[in-house]
C-alpha cells in the first residue's frame, strides 16, 4: 500500500522519476546506436567502392 501511495502521489514519485530518467537514457543510447550503425554502413559502402575501383585499375 505504501508503494501504491508513493506512485499515486501528485507531482510524481521517486519511481516515476527513475522510470522517466531511465527512458530518457535508453532513448539517447538507442539514438547513439542508430548513428553508429549509419556510420558503419557508410564505411562499409566506401570499402566496397574502393574494392571495385581497385579491380578496375589497369596494371602498368
Amino acid at each position: 500500500m505504501k508503494l501504491q501511495a508513493e506512485v499515486d502521489r501528485p507531482g510524481g514519485s521517486m519511481i516515476d522519476n527513475y522510470v522517466t530518467q531511465l527512458s530518457f537514457s535508453l532513448c539517447r543510447k538507442a539514438a547513439g546506436l542508430v548513428s553508429l550503425q549509419a556510420r558503419l554502413a557508410r564505411f562499409q559502402h566506401r570499402l566496397k567502392e574502393q574494392e571495385i575501383l581497385s579491380r578496375k585499375r589497369v596494371p602498368r
